[in-house]
């Protein structure tokens, strides 16, 4: 029985990481359903928290991109590091007609990760707080870059 193969982590290009981004209606609904279905599973037990990523993951459904060469990094890094970290971390640097879906998707996948990650063995438990507090703030983070509602307040 084979399984399905693992989805790797799709990094948009640094340079064309938008800093703000209005979304149409279907969109802020979509998008807004991922990160609030983030932040509530951050505030929960890890296993419960695994099954509600998961269900964001498939809600947020696939998101088309293809992969990208960088001919260019914009930073002191050459090529052939990049292509290092981007294996190790079983990543690719991707172009897409949906930038927004594919950092949320991203960012859920990480949280997926790091759950399964310490599902399956001990860990310190501050760590894991600190880990969980830098998601709350990611979270929170996009809301703003996609000028979304906090889930809680109801401010943006």
């Amino acid at each position: 029985m084979s399984s399905a193969p693992v989805p790797r982590l799709e990094l948009l290009i640094p340079w064309e990481l938008p800093t703000e981004q209005p979304l149409s209606a279907a969109d802020q609904a979509r998008i807004g359903r991922a990160l609030h279905s983030l932040l509530e599973a951050l505030r929960e037990p890890d296993a419960v928290a695994l099954s509600r990523i998961t269900q964001a993951l498939e809600q947020l459904g696939s998101i088309d991109s293809a992969p990208s060469e960088l001919s260019s990094t914009k930073t002191a890094l050459q090529q052939p590091q990049i292509a290092d970290f981007d294996h190790y971390f079983e990543a690719v640097h991707v172009q897409t007609s949906d930038p927004v879906g594919c950092l949320v998707r991203s960012l859920l996948l990480t949280y997926q990760r790091a759950l399964q990650l310490w599902l399956s063995g001990d860990f310190d438990p501050q760590q894991i707080a600190y880990q969980k507090q830098g998601f709350v703030s990611y979270g929170y983070l996009l809301l703003r870059v996609f000028q979304l509602p906090d889930p809680e307040t109801g401010n943006y």
